[in-house]
């Protein structure tokens, strides 16, 4: 059973790693057309510039962290990772909710609207981080 929880929890939190590193990655690309997509959340709009130039690097790292980092910071980067999900899915519940008709931006241009899907993803995520960060070393 335990080489069976490692295998998962290891997959989970090299796939999240993996994750953010892409999304990071791909919203590098265009920081403006990253922060049009944050603004049209409608949420925090002045933001939008900060988040746009600094999300992106943040994501890389956590997702770094979460796939080749020694335990202890495996463990800070799910929490960050957490932390990071909990307010994507705030955000896209507000926009679900608001009748928002907006791109999401999850992985740079091209990412498709905004649903109940996306919250579902996002859920399921943030499940996979908490699986991540509550994992004992023995497992992660």
């Amino acid at each position: 059973m335990s080489r069976a929880k490692t295998i998962a929890v290891t997959l989970l939190r090299v796939g999240l790693g993996v994750l953010f590193v892409v999304a990071g990655a791909l919203k590098l690309r265009d920081p403006a057309a990253f922060a049009t997509e944050i603004a049209n959340y409608k949420l925090l709009p002045a933001l939008a510039p900060y988040l746009a130039t600094t999300l992106p690097a943040t994501e890389i790292m956590v997702g770094a962290a979460l796939i080749v980092a020694p335990f202890v910071w495996r463990r800070a980067a799910a929490l960050a990772a957490l932390g990071l999900l909990v307010m994507f899915t705030v955000a896209v519940v507000f926009v679900v909710r608001s009748g928002i008709n907006v791109e999401c931006g999850c992985f740079g241009g091209q990412s498709g609207p905004v649903t109940a899907w996306t919250i579902a993803r996002d859920l399921a995520l943030l499940g996979a981080a908490a699986i991540v960060f509550r994992a004992k070393e023995r497992y992660a």
